[in-house]
Order: C-alpha cells, then sequence, then structure tokens
C-alpha cells in the first residue's frame, strides 16, 4: 500500500469518527440512525455487569438512550414516587430495569420483592435555574441498586458525573462538589453536594444481604406517570407489561401516600413525609430499631397505632451528644416548639441533626409539615 492510499484511509477513517463523536449541543454521545446500506441502528439492550464486577463507567450498562437528557432506553421504566426523600432540594430521576421472563413479587403495604438481576436507577441533579428549565441542569451523579446472586442481595454502585456532562464514572469512596444554582424565587442557592460512600449506602439500604429498596412499594407506586401518551397509573403500567406476579387491587383500593407538600391534613402529610425521609432507619428492621421510635405509615396511624410507636410522650431511648435538644419528650402533641423530632429535623449540628446522613442542607419545607403535624394533634402535656 503506498503512502498516499494509507493516508487517504486515514482521513477517512478520522471523518467517520468526526461524524459519529460528541454532539457539540449535548455533550453525550449520538447515536447513529442506520447502519451500513441505510437500515437503522439497533441500540445496545441493557448490560448487566457481571456480580461483583461493576462497570467503570455508567454507559456500558446501556441502560440510557440518552444518558444526559435522562431518557432510559426501551427496556427501562420511568417512575416517580408520592413523597420523595429529601437530598439537599436535588432533583430525581428514577428508573426500573428487569431481566427478560422475569417479575416484580406484589405486596399490599411492604416493600416488594425484586428479582434476582433488578436494577434501580437515580440521578441527582442541581437545575442551572429553576424557573427556567430551558437552561438545563448539572448531573451530579447517578447511583445504581442491582439485585445481585448468591444471596448478596442489593449492591449499590455509584457513578459521578464529570464537569462537561459527557461521562459519569465509578466512584467508590465519595465526594463533594461544590454548587450554586437559582431557586424558583429568583435567590441564589449553595451547597457543597456530598455523593456518599459506597459504604454510607448502607445505613439507609440495610447492611449486605439484607438491603433493600426504600421507595419500591404499593404506596410509593400508586400515582401517573406520563409514559408517552397522557398521565396512566404507574402500577397499572408495569400490569400492561406483565411485570407484576398478580394481578393488583384496583387503583383506589391501594395504599396511597399524599403529597407532603399538597392540600391534604395536616396529619397524613405528616405521615407521609416519615415515612419516605425516616421510616427506612426508624421502623422494625431499620438501623435504629432499638430505640423503639416507628415511624413508618402503618405505625404512624393514629387510630390503630400506640401513640408511643411515634414518640408521643416518649422519652428517647438513644439521642447522642446534644441529641435531645434540652428537651425531654420526642413528641408533645400540640407542641411543635417542644418535640425532640422537630428540633433534631430543623439543624444540621453534628451529633444532633436527623436524618444523620444523606443531607448537609436543613429540609425548611419538611420541617413545617412536621411542626403541621405534630400542632394538629390534640394538645396533651408530657410528664
Amino acid at each position: 500500500m503506498t503512502n498516499a492510499h494509507t493516508f487517504r484511509t486515514i482521513a477517512f477513517a478520522t471523518l467517520l469518527l468526526i461524524a459519529c463523536g460528541p454532539d457539540p449541543d449535548t455533550g453525550g454521545s449520538t447515536s447513529s440512525s442506520s447502519g451500513s446500506g441505510g437500515q437503522p441502528s439497533v441500540p445496545t439492550p441493557p448490560t448487566p455487569a457481571p456480580d461483583g464486577a461493576p462497570w467503570a463507567t455508567l454507559d456500558e450498562w446501556h441502560l440510557f438512550a440518552d444518558a444526559r437528557a435522562q431518557t432510559p432506553a426501551d427496556e427501562v421504566i420511568a417512575y416517580d414516587v408520592n413523597a420523595p426523600l429529601f437530598s439537599d432540594y436535588t432533583s430525581k430521576y428514577r428508573f426500573l430495569w428487569l431481566p427478560k421472563g422475569t417479575k416484580i413479587g406484589w405486596k399490599d403495604t411492604e416493600r416488594w420483592s425484586f428479582p434476582v438481576g433488578a436494577i434501580l436507577i437515580k440521578t441527582f441533579a442541581y437545575p442551572i435555574d429553576a424557573r427556567d428549565p430551558k437552561k438545563g441542569q448539572r448531573l451530579l451523579e447517578t447511583r445504581l441498586l442491582v439485585n445481585e446472586s448468591g444471596g448478596q442481595g442489593w449492591v449499590s454502585h455509584t457513578y459521578e458525573w464529570d464537569a462537561a456532562q459527557t461521562k459519569a464514572e465509578r466512584k467508590v469512596a465519595g465526594d463533594t462538589i461544590d454548587m450554586s444554582w437559582i431557586d424558583e424565587q429568583g435567590k441564589t442557592q449553595q451547597n457543597a453536594y456530598e455523593i456518599p460512600n459506597t459504604n454510607v449506602c448502607q445505613e439507609c439500604h440495610g447492611e449486605t444481604g439484607k438491603t433493600s429498596s426504600l421507595g419500591g412499594r404499593t404506596r410509593q407506586w400508586n400515582r401517573d406517570h406520563d409514559y408517552g401518551k397522557g398521565p396512566e397509573n404507574q402500577i397499572d403500567h408495569l400490569t400492561a407489561l406483565g411485570l407484576l406476579d398478580v394481578a393488583p387491587p384496583a387503583k383506589a383500593q391501594r395504599q396511597t401516600l399524599i403529597d407532603p407538600f399538597g392540600a391534604g391534613a395536616a396529619g397524613e402529610r405528616g405521615r407521609a413525609y416519615l415515612d419516605a425521609n425516616c421510616s427506612h432507619c426508624h421502623g422494625v428492621i431499620g438501623l435504629a430499631k432499638g430505640t423503639a421510635l416507628r415511624l413508618d405509615y402503618d405505625h404512624t396511624d393514629p387510630v390503630k397505632s400506640d401513640p408511643t410507636d411515634y414518640g408521643v410522650c416518649k422519652a428517647p431511648a438513644s439521642s447522642g451528644a446534644g441529641g435531645t435538644c434540652g428537651l425531654g419528650f420526642d413528641v408533645v402533641p400540640g407542641h411543635a416548639d417542644q418535640s425532640i423530632l422537630v428540633c433534631r429535623t430543623d439543624s444540621i449540628a453534628p451529633k444532633v441533626t436527623m436524618p444523620p446522613v444523606g443531607h448537609k442542607r436543613i429540609h425548611d419545607e419538611g420541617v413545617a409539615v412536621l411542626k403541621a403535624w405534630i400542632n394538629a394533634m390534640p394538645e396533651q402535656l408530657c410528664q
């Protein structure tokens, strides 16, 4: 082969690489619309990593058609939850992938049973300007929960997005991203956003072999989502796809959390907020189960539950240094200002703040919900 022929070959190959390379407008890889002969290209289906050997980059999982735009691959299902876990005012995008031929084990009130190989995906982001979505957002991290085989259970993997927003690489030791954004009121907000060490995930999701999804249950999924043809109930959507092992009850008969920040009664809004933000630790199986403070939806039922279960006139069994805020009881009905639960959620001081991990900001709106929940209770003096 002559040198000239070699040069033309290299030049042609270079042009092909440029044509198929990153789109300068999106910063992400573009998929070719056609293969050889003008035939449409076939997207790579989701590609789970071997157990115990996660891929180094998010792209290698092939869970997104466009990861930067958070457009899921064809086999990946987007969903939302009724009551989200507070994460320092980030936007969150949630997705589910199931191996072909597998189904979710339905449960009316308990956490669903997901098949081996299932992947739960959640991306965290801050808007550039919350008043104008067209200005885009800064992707921070994408977390995967993978239900591995061999009794390992759910295993967490975290992928940090680079500043250029072109790729996300696996991060084990955690990281901090200094962020600034404009909120809905036009005020500049700042946060040293913390990507957790993967071991920290176990504090909320449970220890190895007992790890579970936090939001994978009926009361969180029973809501609408737009799958391209207008609003559709998410559980009905799973049913239509044949992904539940039994036919669920009708929509109106399913246990459902209301929006904690909506127009519902203060009691129900408080219960929903506690279930989403506190019950993974303060439950019968959580890290804080030894405190006997039960803050899941069922244990906060004012009719069916023992009020001491959710802290009414209950002296804390464990509070850490300064964790009592100089107060005597977890919940004093009618007196939010005298309740330890409110004091601890309204603080970011070490050894006081609750939850103890996963946030660096006080959730002002959440604190207001809890205050309204306690103040709506019939007034009672605790002794």
